[in-house]
This record gives C-alpha cells, sequence and structure tokens, in this order.
C-alpha cells in the first residue's frame, strides 16, 4: 500500500504501463549477475492475479518469458500447460559433493531433454553442462536439423571421453546463433558450418582435443566470415604441433579482418598462435590472453609482428613480471587498463628466465615501467640453477625502462645483478633507469 498527496493507493492502481516497467525490473534484478543462459521465475508474478497474467503475456519478448527445461523438468506437461514461449535447455553442472558418487549413480534419464530438442523451431539457448558418457552421441542423434530459433549454444563435457559433434549436427548451421561455447567437446566441422556474420559475436572453444583440432589457416578462413565477432577463446588441452613444417610458413599478402574482435584467448603452443597472427589484423582489440605451454624456445617475430600493427595494445607503457613454482606470467598494461597477457608454463626457474628473454623482444620490451614479482612461498628453493647473468639478461632489452619495481621476496636475487651495474656497464642494461622502488610487505610492528 503506497500513500500519495490525493489519498491511499495500492498497487492495482497502477496502469499496466507502470507495472510492466516494475516487473521488468525484477526480471534484472533477478538475472543479475547471471549469464545468458539463465531464466527467472515469471511463472511467479503470473499466479498473482489475472491482470498481472494478462500483463506478463502480453509481453513475452520484453520480459525475456522463456519455459525453462532441465533433466528433472516434466517437460511434455509444461508445453501443453503453458503459451509456446521460446525454451530454454538446460543440463546444470553436477555440484562438487556429488561428483565422487557419480560411479554408483544411473546414467541420467535424457528423456525430458530429448523431448525439449524435439520443439527445436522454439529453443533458444541450449546450456548443457556436465555432459556424461553417450550424453552427445543420443542428444547429437535427435538434433540432425536446423534449430532456427537458437541464439546461444554452451556444450560441456565431464572432462571424460566424448565423442566429436558430427558434420550433420544441426544440419550444419544454426542462422541465428550468437554465442558458441565448447567445452571439451570436439567439433572437427566447425569451419565448415555455417553460422550468420551478422549475430555471431563470442565464440569460445576450450579443452580442445586432438580429435577436434583445425588448422591455424582453417581456423583464419572461417573466422574471416564472422565479421561481427567480439570475443575469442581457443584453448587446446593438451599441446598439439600444427602438421605444417615451419619452413613451410609463408606470411599472406593480405590478411583477414577481424574488424570488431575485442578479446582474444589463446592457450596452446606458439607454432600455433605464430600461424594464426600472421594471417589476421585486429584493430579494435584490447584484450590479449596467451598461454604457452612449457618449450624448450619461443620464437614469435610473428606475434611481435601483430602486436606491432595493432594500435591499441602496441602503446601499453607498463610491463609485470610474476614468477610462481609453475610458470611465469608476463603483463603489460597502461595504468590500470590490462592489455596483453603472456603466460608460460613450466617449473625450473632457468628455464622461466630464458622463456622471458626469448617472448620480451621489441616491442615488447619497450615500456617505461618495469614491476618484478614473485609469487613462490620460498623462493630460495625455487631460484634453482639461475644465475646472475641470465638476470642481465632478462634486464637488457627493456632499454627504456625509467622506472623499476622490485617486490621484497625478488630483492635477494636482483640486488646482486643491479650492484654490478656501475660504471660503463649501466649502458649495457637499464640506461635509462632513473626511479627504483621497493616494495616491502607490511610487517606486524606495522599492522600493530
Amino acid at each position: 500500500m503506497i500513500w500519495c498527496g490525493s489519498g491511499r493507493a495500492t498497487i492495482d492502481d497502477f496502469p499496466d504501463n507502470v507495472l510492466l516497467d516494475i516487473f521488468d525490473f525484477y526480471r534484472i534484478f533477478r538475472l543479475f549477475p547471471e549469464s545468458m543462459f539463465s531464466a527467472w521465475e515469471w511463472h511467479v508474478l503470473v499466479h498473482v492475479c489475472r491482470k498481472w497474467r494478462q500483463i506478463v503475456f502480453a509481453s513475452p519478448n520484453r520480459l525475456g518469458l522463456r519455459l525453462h527445461c532441465t533433466p528433472t523438468t516434466p517437460v511434455r506437461k509444461t508445453l501443453d500447460v503453458w503459451p509456446p514461449l521460446p525454451i530454454l535447455v538446460e543440463q546444470p553442472a553436477v555440484e562438487l559433493e556429488q561428483q565422487a558418487h557419480l560411479a554408483f549413480h544411473p546414467a541420467p534419464d535424457d528423456s525430458n531433454l530429448i523431448t525439449a530438442f524435439e520443439e527445436r523451431d522454439r529453443v533458444c539457448v541450449i546450456a548443457l553442462h556436465g555432459l556424461r558418457h553417450g550424453q552427445l552421441e543420443r542428444f547429437a542423434a535427435v538434433m540432425q536439423e536446423p534449430f532456427p530459433a537458437l541464439t546461444h549454444l554452451c556444450l560441456e563435457s565431464d572432462n571424460g571421453v566424448t565423442p566429436a559433434l558430427p558434420a550433420t549436427f544441426m544440419g550444419g548451421s544454426a542462422p541465428r546463433l550468437q554465442s558458441l561455447q565448447l567445452t571439451g567437446v570436439s567439433f572437427p566441422a566447425l569451419p565448415n558450418f555455417t553460422l550468420s556474420p551478422n549475430d555471431l559475436t563470442l565464440l569460445d572453444l576450450h579443452d580442445i582435443s586432438s580429435t577436434g583440432y583445425i588448422s591455424p589457416g582453417t581456423m583464419v578462413a572461417f573466422l574471416s566470415t564472422l565479421t561481427r565477432l567480439q570475443f575469442l577463446t581457443i584453448e587446446f588441452k593438451t599441446p598439439i604441433l600444427p602438421p605444417d613444417p615451419r619452413s613451410q610458413r609463408v606470411t599472406p599478402l593480405v590478411r583477414v579482418l577481424l574488424p570488431v574482435l575485442l578479446k582474444f584467448r589463446f592457450k596452446g603452443v606458439s607454432e600455433y598462435l605464430e600461424d594464426m597472427v600472421a594471417q589476421i589484423n585486429t584493430p579494435l582489440l584490447v584484450i590479449f590472453d596467451v598461454v604457452f605451454f612449457n618449450q624448450l624456445t619461443f620464437i614469435i617475430p610473428r606475434l611481435s609482428q601483430f602486436i606491432r600493427r595493432t594500435e591499441t595494445i602496441k602503446s601499453y607503457g607498463q610491463l609485470r613480471l610474476t614468477f610462481t613454482s609453475r610458470q611465469v606470467l608476463i603483463g603489460f598494461s597502461h595504468g590500470s587498463v590490462h592489455g596483453i597477457s603472456l603466460c608460460i608454463l613450466c617449473s625450473p626457474s632457468d628455464w622461466q628466465l630464458s622463456s622471458i628473454v626469448e617472448l620480451c623482444g621489441p616491442p615488447l620490451c619497450l615500456v617505461e615501467r618495469l614491476q618484478i614479482f614473485n609469487s613462490v612461498v620460498d623462493p630460495s628453493k625455487w631460484q634453482g640453477d639461475m644465475d646472475q647473468v641470465q638476470w642481465r639478461e632478462v634486464l637488457r632489452p627493456f632499454t627504456f625502462v625509467r622506472e623499476l619495481y622490485v617486490s621484497e621476496t625478488m630483492w635477494p636475487l636482483l640486488a646482486p645483478s643491479l650492484k654490478e651495474l656501475t660504471g660503463e656497464r649501466t649502458m649495457d642494461v637499464l640506461p635509462m633507469l632513473c626511479d627504483l622502488f621497493l616494495e616491502l610487505e607490511p610487517s606486524e610492528s606495522l599492522l600493530s
């Protein structure tokens, strides 16, 4: 009940358009911060009264009305009871505490989901997590024709052996798809899969196995058709080398343009990324995250050239080196704006240093602020076989650095190299250095 200047009013006195605004606000509040695959409890509103029911069903698009179908939903009954609304098909991820008991559970009942798939003209979202053995085969068998209303597709295996999606999956096309996410699911026919270049904005391929391998050239040709793509992820499960010998690589005369790509994440071997970036231009790219599997050497001239010709990311003036017991992270930024992140998965500390030497050539070394940090519990054990010569080789390319920040745990390892930089030798290593900052961990006396 609401008091106003003219007296007392109830919510039923509000006009329909005001109630619709309230319902829409409630929808946004209930969904935030959930993903695009979520549904909200609109049926709670329609059960309040006839007026509310009429308002809700009169604006199904604005209120995002969907029928939420899960493995436990009585789908046939749901379809009979409610109007012909769009369908969201979801298999939620299994809770962690239940995973230990999966081996003792019977195979899941897929009949409800299969019933939902039969309404292919109405299915708008498919989000299947924790796909177990045989499930993908059963679902793909009933998904042999196009799904004309499908806008979001997410398939995620349970890390078990999952067969590849057939070339006939969804009739070989998804004309309205806006996002495609595959995790641990092979789809070697993806380059031949017809997608709308005006709709798809997100393509995430995670845990790619050898059965789902797509060559860099074929991948680039496929991406060239997706002119609205903004977010791209390509992550391999294990190191997979391209079958083409390095000696046969040829830089294309005309590169493919990905005009609105904003974020690119990659995990794999450097050879694959080298072949990809040699063939593409991404003028609006602002976030570029790379994870390389452990390799003896990293020769990345094409990656450096790619960064050099990408206007939005080549000008970042701050670099942070973060060492851990299992990897080294090379992060480029401008103030608080993250730009480039290169991660090398390797444990020996001397390999980490040699990887930095390989990776941080021009233009990556043209920064004015350098930060060196360590998140290893015991740096003395992590140091291993590294020597001061390696540290000098790490610092040598950074001829434009004016500010050097070193964490307290890294200082004992780096100090001997810095102390040797006196006299004429300062012209070889960090010749422009003006300020040195030592970041100390807060002690108990400071905190008390």
